[in-house]
């Protein structure tokens, strides 16, 4: 039997003399995050695949290794593996194409899953459609978010929560807190998102901990808090590389901590720091996570902005524009929104054209 992408990196790094920390310095990820990788718990892109091959001389085992398929349930009941395997065909959707299409289909599969979990005999097969449709309720709800529906998003993650807990899953009751947070930290409310952000803290899971001190920190630099913020950040760092596993939330990050602090530097007004963080960190994102790539990608073009280069800034968002039509994310229009603002009070000569595509984005019949 091949052996995985994470037993390979595992055996090639102590083949090779090196420790975790001496890995640090040949690949830009932390020691956690590396021993999750090792452990199988971080799913390979294409992009790690490659630094890792040329970090350990594998000569493309490594980028091989990467495609290999995975198996998230593990059960030999046909049909929650079926289920598994469409809901991982609609997130791939929904990286790359409109919320509304994705919605489309998935919003059915919510309520399908739900009475399938209500009528089935077996226990153990009725809590496993229980979790599913969870899981499918929690995506739709980010979908309606990314549509700009914050009301059917708040439905949904109150129905995800209710499934999830039917299945036997307290985690997504304290998850929901934490987008909650995200809902306030995009309206722009540094209070709210600090309450809800603390109050998901309280959770047992290690994994809603760290990303609930995530958005604490967001809405400290909201608020201007540079202290409270850097701490929140250092808790939230110490708390990832704690983290096995985690059900919900973004599959697209390879570092979740170091893009929650590039955001808050740019909201602390560090925006040169911002943009180097995010210079790093883009290129790791797979690019097949096309909606991931655009929001960070924009985000990365308004701290190079906002720290005086605002012709790159320009050049990168030239090259964003087609994918920003295509996966017509509300938050991203958010960032497009403030970038926009922020050319008609640099003005600068690059700046024209993008200034006129945007308005065409932004008010698009």
């Amino acid at each position: 039997m091949s052996p995985t992408f994470a037993q390979e990196v595992r055996r090639l790094r102590t083949e090779r003399g090196l420790s975790l920390n001496q890995m640090t310095t040949r690949v830009p990820y932390s020691k956690g995050h590396l021993s999750k990788i090792e452990n199988g718990q971080a799913r390979p892109t294409p992009e790690m695949a490659r630094l890792f091959d040329k970090a350990l001389q594998a000569e493309g085992r490594l980028i091989a290794l990467a495609d290999a398929p995975l198996s998230p349930i593990p059960t030999d009941d046909t049909v929650l593996l079926i289920y598994d395997s469409m809901f991982d065909h609609h997130r791939k959707l929904g990286h790359r194409y409109s919320p509304s299409s994705v919605l489309a289909g998935l919003r059915p599969q919510v309520n399908i899953l739900s009475d399938m979990a209500r009528s089935a005999a077996d226990p153990g097969l009725s809590r496993g459609l229980w979790l599913l449709a969870a899981k499918y309720a929690e995506y739709a709800g980010w979908m309606e978010q990314e549509r700009g529906d914050d009301a059917s998003a708040a439905e949904l993650t109150k129905r995800a929560v209710q499934y999830a807990a039917k299945g036997g899953d307290q985690e997504l009751e304290a998850y929901a807190l934490v987008r909650a947070a995200e809902f306030a930290l995009y309206r722009g409310d540094a209070r709210a998102t600090v309450d809800f952000a603390r109050r998901a803290a309280k959770s047992r899971s290690t994994a809603v901990q760290a990303v609930a001190a995530q958005r604490e920190a967001q809405g400290y630099a909201l608020a201007g808090a540079a202290v409270l913020c850097q701490t929140a950040l250092d808790r939230a760092s110490e708390l990832q590389e704690s983290v096995h596993e985690s059900r919900y939330g973004t599959t697209s990050l390879v570092d979740q901590v170091a893009i929650a602090r590039a955001w808050s530097f740019h909201d602390l007004g560090r925006h040169a720091e911002a943009a180097a963080i995010l210079d790093t960190q883009l290129p790791l994102i797979a690019p097949t996570a096309l909606r991931a790539r655009t929001r960070f990608g924009l985000r990365r073009a308004l701290a190079h902005a906002e720290a005086g280069d605002v012709d790159h800034a320009c050049e990168l968002v030239i090259g964003l524009l087609d994918d920003i039509r295509q996966v017509q994310s509300a938050t991203v229009h958010i960032d497009l929104t403030a970038f926009s603002r922020l050319l008609s009070r640099l003005r600068p000569a690059a700046g024209r054209e993008v200034a006129r595509e945007i308005s065409d984005i932004l008010f698009a019949v």
